[in-house]
């Protein structure tokens, strides 16, 4: 099993690398509920040096089996964030947002005149699908340790999820 995980890098920043390591124990949590090993694309660890990164992407997320999304007000204004999802549902692609941060709205507002209006058009709307989706909210573990039960069972129900 392949899954995609599309993540604002501005949500880890160093020391912490908290998505990072979030993405790590998810991985491990569903390659044991699966009873396989599972890959979980991830841009720092996933790609490596001197390819084309945006067609490697592309490639990647119509290969996955799940996309999911880490939900946060920097993934709405992460142009590249919202271009993966559009990917990801115009590939027909199961999505699971992972709701990491509140946010005041879920939709991207980028600018819709000038040279790239078409293209900020079409990521708002694709941006819009996130808010009809069911999420698993993880704002209130955000700051417990990984090893925790509490984050351990909701990795255990998101591999559930995920994994089905």
């Amino acid at each position: 099993m392949k899954i995609f995980w599309s993540y604002a890098r501005l949500d880890d920043m160093k020391p912490k690398r908290k998505i990072s390591k979030l993405r790590k124990e998810f991985e491990n949590v569903l390659s044991q509920t699966v009873g396989k090993k599972c890959e979980v694309f991830f841009d720092t660890d996933s790609l490596n040096w001197g390819v084309k990164w945006r067609e490697e992407i592309e490639r990647s997320i119509k290969e996955c089996d799940g996309f999911v999304v880490v939900v946060s007000p920097s993934y709405f204004n992460r142009r590249m964030c919202i271009y993966e999802l559009q990917i990801a549902i115009d590939a027909g692609k199961r999505v699971f947002p992972l709701y990491y941060r509140a946010c005041t709205e879920f939709k991207s507002a980028f600018k819709e005149d000038g040279e790239e209006a078409e293209i900020n058009r079409q990521l708002n709307k694709a941006s819009f699908a996130i808010a009809d989706l069911q999420m698993m909210d993880f704002r209130e573990l955000r700051n417990e340790k990984l090893d925790s039960k509490k984050v351990e069972n909701f990795l255990d129900r998101m591999a559930g999820a995920v994994g089905v």
